[in-house]
């Protein structure tokens, strides 16, 4: 799927090597992303537009019509979003703790259950499991 990482990168006069840095990749991947040698994973997806400073939908360029990738990448946004607040924290804590948690995996994988039963209860059970894991 196209990108405008490339665009939104430069327009904000950041290098390949410090955006890599800030969301926690390596240069070769924000490389392989610009190229379109590589998709954006949707845990990416969201770190990179934070950084940026833009919507995850304005990563995507949607020419070719593709939107299972960026619906993923916005459910897994706004799921983090809900858990946040949840959990009286920042989007980037919760974020890294479920990455830590391994959940951001369950979140992507379990979308096709998940989505039609609002960020909310996702939040509500997400913050379950990571009190279960004393997080």
């Amino acid at each position: 799927m196209k990108n405008n990482l490339k665009e939104l990168r430069i327009k904000r006069c950041v290098s390949q090597l410090a955006l890599a840095e800030a969301v926690g990749t390596t240069r070769k991947t924000i490389y392989a992303i610009e190229t379109g040698n590589q998709d954006i994973r949707i845990s990416l997806a969201h770190k990179l537009a934070v950084h940026l400073g833009c919507s995850i939908e304005d990563l995507y360029d949607f020419q070719d019509g593709t939107h299972t990738t960026v619906d993923k990448a916005i459910w897994f946004a706004n799921v983090v979003r809900n858990l946040a607040e949840e959990m009286s924290i920042s989007t980037r804590e919760a974020t890294k703790l479920l990455e830590r948690s391994g959940l951001a995996k369950s979140i992507i994988s379990g979308y096709d259950d998940w989505h039609t039963r609002g960020y909310e209860l996702m939040a509500e059970f997400l913050a379950g499991k990571l009190s279960e894991q004393g997080a």
